[in-house]
Formats: C-alpha cells, sequence, structure tokens
C-alpha cells in the first residue's frame, strides 16, 4: 500500500503513539470495519460456473465494462476491482463491484483474498484478468501478479493478464517508428522510470507468458509491443454517450473543439494547444480542454462538442475515441498506419502535429463531409466497443474446458 499522507498520516503517527493495549483495542475495531467493508461487497453468483476477477486498478473504467462483457456470456459471473488512489483524487468515479479503500488495504486485505479465494460460504473465483501485471491477493501497490501465482494456481484458478499501454510500450521501438514519437531525445526522469517499469513488466510477463497465462491488449498497437498477446477491444457504455448523437453538429459559427488530455506528454498537448490556441484567437473555433471530469460527466461534455481531438503522437485510438465515436462527434487523432490496416473504415480522421491546423481548417470548411465522416461513428462504436467484441475475446480463455475449482469455499484460508 502507498504512504499515507498529510492528515491521514498524521491521524495514523498519533494512534501508533497511544499505549499498546489501547492501540490493540483500536486496531480491533479498526480491522472488523475494514473487514466489514469487504463483506458489503457483492460476491459471485453461486450458480455461476465461471467466476472472473478484473483488477486491481480500473483503469479508465475499463475493468468495470470488461466485467459487464463477460456476464454477457453463458454461466460468467465477474466482478471489477479498483483501489484508492494513492495521490488525491477520485479516480475519475468510475464505477467497481469491488473498491479497496485505504482502510481495507492497511487491515482488511485477509478478507480480500479470502474473498478471491473462497471463505465464509462464497464460491471462490475461477479466473483472474490481472491489469498490467499487478497482484490481486495482497498489497497491489508493491506486489506483482506473478507472486500470486502459485496461490491462485493451487485454488484452482487460471490468470491471465491484461496490459493497458504505458507499463510495456517499448519507448525506443516507439521512436524509431512513429516520426512523432513522444519518446524521441534525450529522455528526462519521467521516460527514463517509465522504461524502467517497461522492462520489470516485459520481464514479468515473459516468464508468465512462458507457464501459459494468457496475454490481452486493449488497443491495436499494443499487439506489436506484447507478442502472443489477443485483443480485449476498448469497451465504452454506448447507450450513455449515444443520445450525443442527436445534437447538432457544425452549426455554431465557431465550433467548439474539445481535448482532454489524460497524460498531456502521451496525447501530444502543447502541440494541440498551439494550434487550437491560435484558431481560438482568430475567431475560428472555441477551444475547451477538460482535466479531473468526472466520468459521469464525460457524456454531456462530449455532446457539447463539434469535434474531440484525442491524441496526435501516440498512433492509436482508445476510450476517449470510443466514447466520443458513440456520441456522433469527430473525432482526430493520429492513427499509425499498421492499425488502420487493421480497423478498415476506422472513421478517426488523422492528423499529427505537422497537420493539425490544416485538419482542423478543411474539417470547418467542409461541414457536410464532416458531418458525413462523425455520422459513422455511432454505428462503429457499437459494433467494435459495446462489449460484445470484448465478450467474444475473453470467450476462448473464459469457457475453455479446464478443471474447475468447487462452488464451496475452501475451509480457513
Amino acid at each position: 500500500m502507498g504512504a499515507l499522507r498529510g492528515p491521514r498520516r498524521w491521524a495514523y503517527q498519533a494512534f501508533r503513539a497511544l499505549p499498546e493495549p489501547v492501540r490493540g483495542v483500536g486496531d480491533t475495531v479498526l480491522r472488523r470495519r475494514a473487514e466489514n467493508q469487504v463483506r458489503r461487497q457483492p460476491g459471485f453468483d453461486r450458480e455461476a460456473a465461471v467466476r472472473l476477477v478484473i483488477g486491481p486498478l480500473n483503469t479508465a473504467g475499463q475493468g468495470e465494462r470488461w466485467a459487464r462483457a463477460a456476464e454477457t456470456l453463458p454461466g460468467v459471473s465477474a466482478r471489477s476491482m479498483s483501489l484508492e488512489r494513492r495521490s488525491s483524487g477520485s479516480g475519475f468515479g468510475y464505477a467497481s463491484d469491488w473498491h479497496l479503500s485505504q482502510a481495507v488495504l492497511l487491515r482488511g486485505m485477509a478478507q480480500h483474498r479470502a474473498r478471491v479465494l473462497g471463505a465464509e460460504g462464497l464460491p471462490p473465483a475461477t479466473h483472474v484478468l490481472a491489469e498490467s501485471a499487478w497482484a490481486v491477493l495482497a498489497d497491489p501497490y508493491h506486489r506483482r501478479i506473478h507472486q500470486d501465482l502459485e496461490e491462485l494456481r493451487a485454488a484452482g484458478i487460471s490468470v491471465a493478464i491484461l496490459i493497458h499501454g504505458s507499463e510495456m510500450r517499448d519507448l525506443r521501438a516507439h521512436a524509431a517508428a512513429y516520426p512523432h514519437s513522444p519518446f524521441h531525445g534525450d529522455w528526462d526522469e519521467r521516460w527514463e522510470k517509465m522504461h524502467a517499469t517497461v522492462e520489470r513488466t516485459r520481464e514479468i510477463v515473459g516468464g508468465m507468458a512462458a507457464q501459459g497465462v494468457a496475454l490481452f491488449v486493449p488497443t491495436q498497437d499494443m499487439l506489436e509491443h506484447v507478442p502472443g498477446s489477443t485483443l480485449l477491444p476498448i469497451t465504452v457504455d454506448v447507450d450513455r454517450f449515444s443520445p450525443g448523437a442527436s445534437r447538432g453538429l457544425l452549426l455554431r459559427a465557431r465550433p467548439v473543439v474539445l481535448h482532454a488530455p489524460s497524460n498531456p506528454r502521451l496525447k501530444g498537448t502543447r502541440a494541440v494547444e498551439e494550434v487550437l490556441g491560435r484558431l481560438h484567437l482568430a475567431g475560428m473555433i472555441e477551444y475547451r480542454r477538460l482535466s479531473g471530469v468526472p466520468n459521469a460527466h464525460m457524456p454531456s461534455a462530449i455532446a457539447g462538442a463539434d469535434i474531440v481531438v484525442d491524441q496526435i503522437v501516440l498512433g492509436n485510438v482508445a476510450t476517449l475515441a470510443a466514447e466520443s465515436m458513440a456520441a456522433g462527434r469527430i473525432v482526430v487523432a493520429h492513427v499509425a498506419e499498421g492499425v488502420r490496416e487493421r480497423q478498415p473504415g476506422l472513421p478517426v480522421v488523422e492528423a499529427n502535429p505537422d497537420t493539425l491546423e490544416d485538419v482542423i481548417r478543411g474539417l470547418l470548411e467542409d461541414r457536410p463531409a464532416s458531418r458525413e465522416r462523425a455520422a459513422q461513428g455511432p454505428a462503429w462504436a457499437r459494433e467494435h466497443h459495446d462489449g460484445t467484441a470484448a465478450a467474444a475475446a475473453l470467450s476462448s480463455w473464459l469457457l475453455a474446458p479446464r478443471a474447475l475449482p468447487p462452488a464451496t469455499p475452501r475451509p480457513d484460508v
């Protein structure tokens, strides 16, 4: 678990200064509260033959969406996991079935471990999909899934790994392949740390893949960075965003152009803002930058835009693009040639730092053609990102013939 900060740290230090007998009573009370938090969260469907855990990160809410997609398969019960952030912030308010608060991370992990392995009359998991190769049984902030593997397999649980992107994207290979890669030039401390993470993740994943652990990635570009992986497509709640498609597009004299960088350096935000800021000052567009917006507000924020600029340096599209296509907005991004070849018909307008201004001007000058491109988005999002494709990708792993653990709990884990 990450280090406590601010008032929580002071409170914890004051608690540790109490006499041991007093502290012991307090520890027991706090432990029981943490364990009760875990017990109040939903267990698996007792009748399900397949019981899947996806976590522990719920990055961009994808763990939750994949869990719901998995449950469309016959006999599958799925639970998504999330962690309380070590830094301030709510994690953008994405829902999850199991949330590990700081209290649970400190004192409730034994109860959490027990529910994964089966306890108190509840059936155990049969499958674990570990995001970014993080551990799921104990201390996820400091452990990785290979440290859980022996115990999970002893319980009859099948393990797979989901690699989102930055934790295993080869920075040097990306720089060599992409002219506008953010990884060109001299690396600063952040890129060095990211590279170290990639090397460590690659080592863990390589070792586990050699043991037959399945590998998944959510975007087409990551198939190049994770050998032997299967695409588990980005999944969004299309029905939440589709009402935006009924709103008029490019009807204003100054259309709204939206950019919502979750990671500005990986999105090319500096170049994006140079262009959009210049067009804004010229009175051609209204530029809006979204930052820290809760997920619940994203459908209205996207629907209020005409054009959504995703990233212009990385070469792939992910959650924001899928949501924006579902809302019938014009999506602009850099999509690498190989990625486009694997997705014929992808209705995303191509742009990079050198071409973005001309692209935006062209979209404004030929508004009927721009509306036609945007109109292709909702059908694309529903076909590729509503969970159907994700369920199909998971089915070969989840429904493969195997010796499942019994639905009755193991004694005293």
